[in-house]
């Protein structure tokens, strides 16, 4: 009866987080460069927050193996809403660097917390099928969200879709905490062993070869799929697309995505076949540096979203096979933390490649990148 309760907060909790935040999905990169941000301030933008998110996760997820997982990603949820607030009331790229900042402690706070929670309570294989349909669930939660802040935003101003994220993200907040407040924090069973500090932690994942190769092979990725993230707006729009059917564009990714999260159930060997989702990330991308027709590009970016979707999930079960319930938090957000500084990295160097080359282009270098982390991948042995 527990376990249901648990994993029924997991599902409700994660749509509603990911619904509350994609107000703004459509519009991210318009309301900045509309301030008069070229894209590579609005990349120094991110790096601010991948920076601030390195710094804290780590800590953050210290904290949560300590006190207790749900109790710190309910404050993630409040430091979000804040952050999205900040963004929405002010159009200085200082404050904007402030919303991030703060946006980004919230973001740490949240990172993988819920989903260790979930673990701890639960088997590899429960956990699998309950993040498969949370992710489906949420993703398509995102939709009308989405949608309306992009007509929102093209109607009455594109700060709108921040303000809503900042409500939308307190009422979640509200209401996950309602729902489980006589939900427990640890298992009966849970280890009564002392949590050892981030740094004991980073040495373990440094000395042992499987979460090792799974904290590079985390870095690569986030880094190459950041000129995807951050691009998408503004080759659309140079392409043809509309500000106002702009949030439109996210019912492909999220069902794209969905489609993939249900997809990563199927992965269930060894580090080799984390490559599936590399390859289906990257392939669909390489030739869209060479397209023009709106259409075909979206197409192709869609299909991209099928190994978005599949690749958290599959990297998460397989690295959770080999950490221990009560460093949990602490190993997930130091492998997090090395996500996060790989998109930093991405975002600088794409930001200054744009200086050379289109977005489109630059999105086809990010492409064959990461098919060659594939055959890396490939080559390793489990």
């Amino acid at each position: 009866m527990m376990n249901k309760r648990i994993v029924n907060l997991f599902l409700v909790a994660k749509v509603l987080e990911q619904a509350a935040s994609a107000w703004f999905f459509g519009t991210y990169v318009l309301f900045l460069t509309a301030t008069g941000l070229t894209l590579l301030q609005v990349n120094i933008l991110n790096v601010i927050f991948m920076t601030t998110s390195t710094i804290f996760d780590p800590f953050t997820g210290n904290l949560a193996d300590r006190i207790g997982q749900k109790r710190v990603y309910l404050s993630g949820l409040f430091f979000w809403g804040v952050g999205m607030t900040i963004y929405g009331l002010n159009r200085t790229i200082w404050m904007f660097a402030l919303a991030e900042g703060i946006g980004a402690i919230g973001h740490a706070l949240q990172s993988e917390a819920l989903e260790s929670w979930l673990r701890n309570h639960t088997d590899e294989e429960v956990t699998k099928r309950t993040q498969a349909k949370a992710q489906l669930w949420a993703k398509l939660a995102t939709i009308p969200a989405a949608i309306l802040g992009g007509l929102i935003g093209a109607k009455y101003g594109l700060q709108w879709p921040w303000l809503l994220a900042g409500i939308s993200s307190f009422l979640a907040l509200g209401l996950i905490w309602f729902l489980g407040r006589n939900v427990p924090e640890k298992p009966d069973n849970y280890p009564s062993e002392p949590v050892p500090s981030v740094w004991s932690m980073a040495k373990v994942i440094a000395k042992d070869k499987k979460l090792r190769q799974v904290v590079v092979l985390y870095a690569l990725v986030s880094a190459c799929v950041m000129p995807f993230n951050m691009f998408w707006q503004i080759v659309f729009s140079d392409a043809g697309g509309k500000t106002e059917w702009m949030g439109s564009v996210w019912i492909g990714v999220a069902v794209f995505s969905a489609l993939g999260a249900k997809l990563s159930t199927k992965i269930r060997d060894g580090l080799r076949t984390l490559a599936i989702p590399i390859i289906l990330i990257g392939v669909p991308m390489v030739g869209t540096g060479f397209l023009v027709n709106l259409w075909v590009i979206m197409t192709l970016f869609f299909l991209h979203e099928l190994g978005r979707g599949m690749w958290p999930l599959a990297v998460f079960n397989y690295s959770n096979r080999y950490i221990a319930p009560h460093v949990r938090s602490t190993v997930n957000s130091l492998r997090s933390a090395s996500g996060t500084i790989g998109a930093a990295s991405g975002l600088i160097i794409s930001g200054l490649l744009t200086k050379i080359f289109p977005p489109q282009e630059v999105w086809t270098i990010s492409a064959v990148i990461l098919l060659l982390v594939a055959i890396w991948t490939l080559k390793q042995k489990d």
